[in-house]
């Protein structure tokens, strides 16, 4: 687990419709298989609610609802490949708002695209606009945005937590040299006390020889994790678009089950004025960790994100 490399941190695409499409759900001429395939990845399994559906990739997560999309991958994956084959199915002229975003990233030679170039491919089809997050420097995350003028948007939060230099102790679970299947790993590590699997159906896989990931789902609600445990370049990411009225608890539960000794904290809001105050209960101190970036960045037609950089510091836990 020492020496080898893998590129943990994501690239993540979400298309949000103006009004839903019923046959979007619809696998049977494996047009999910092909979107999975065409950004590098494949679908390993799947789980179905009410709402919506929620695949594990090779290389993380996919979810689709009926009036959204979104898609996760990571390593050298190419999510922008994806994007062409997802309009062959659907109606451009219904898409409402299109996000794209990857992390900086700790290999990035060794991607097949940077971010200016995966934006170059969006802007073929979405005249949106790009931005940075967080300092050039240090961990930031590039976003690129697009609404269209007959946007509204709708009551709406998701959470990222994005993780690095995990604790060593932790990371064994995630490997099959010390465990054997994926619920051992949930178990043992805490993951599954984060997930409400009582409320939720879950999926959960453990790659051999390391590496894990997590889908949650209950009504419209997703939950995904994704762990890269090599020391040499540990990572995980929690996302959620579960809305809590307040989010630290959430935070500091999450961050106890991986220990960093640094992370970044992205909350996406729309602008709701009972939204917007969720902002602040991002902001709240954690013991162990000092803040050393925060940002607040508004887009145009109605969405707010917060962006905060911590590092464990010992003079924080006092």
């Amino acid at each position: 687990m020492t020496s080898t490399s893998f590129e943990g941190p994501e690239k993540k695409l979400e298309i949000i419709f103006l009004s839903p499409q019923p046959e979007l759900r619809s696998n049977h001429d494996r047009r999910w298989d092909k979107v999975a395939e065409a950004s590098g990845s494949r679908i390993i399994s799947k789980i179905s609610g009410t709402y919506m559906d929620a695949y594990l990739l090779s290389e993380s997560s996919l979810f689709v609802w009926e009036d959204a999309i979104l898609m996760i991958t990571c390593g050298q994956t190419s999510l922008v490949n994806a994007l062409p084959e997802i309009l062959k199915l659907i109606d451009r002229s219904n898409v409402s708002f299109v996000f794209y975003e990857r992390k900086n990233f700790l290999f990035p030679r060794e991607q097949p695209s940077d971010f200016e170039q995966d934006v170059s491919r969006i802007l073929e089809f979405f005249p949106g606009k790009s931005y940075r997050l967080g300092p050039a420097n240090h961990d930031h995350l590039h976003v690129f945005y697009w609404a269209s003028p007959e946007a509204v948007t709708q009551p709406d939060a998701t959470l990222q937590i994005l993780m690095n230099n995990l604790d060593p102790s932790v990371m064994k679970l995630f490997s099959r040299e010390h465990i054997r299947t994926a619920e051992q790993a949930g178990k043992n590590s805490g993951l599954y006390g984060l997930c409400p699997r009582n409320k939720m159906i879950s999926d959960d896989y453990l790659f051999s020889p390391y590496g894990y990931s997590l889908n949650g789902i209950s009504d419209k609600n997703y939950f995904t994790v994704h762990v890269t445990p090599q020391t040499i370049c540990s990572y995980a990411s929690f996302e959620t678009n579960i809305i809590e009225e307040n989010y630290s608890r959430v935070i500091r539960d999450v961050t106890s089950v991986f220990r960093p000794a640094r992370f970044s904290l992205v909350l996406t809001t729309s602008m709701e004025h009972s939204f917007v105050l969720l902002h602040s209960t991002v902001k709240n101190m954690l013991p162990g960790y000092m803040m050393t970036e925060r940002s607040m960045y508004g887009f145009d037609s109605g969405y707010t994100v917060t962006f905060l950089n911590y590092i464990f510091s010992r003079e924080s836990e006092h």
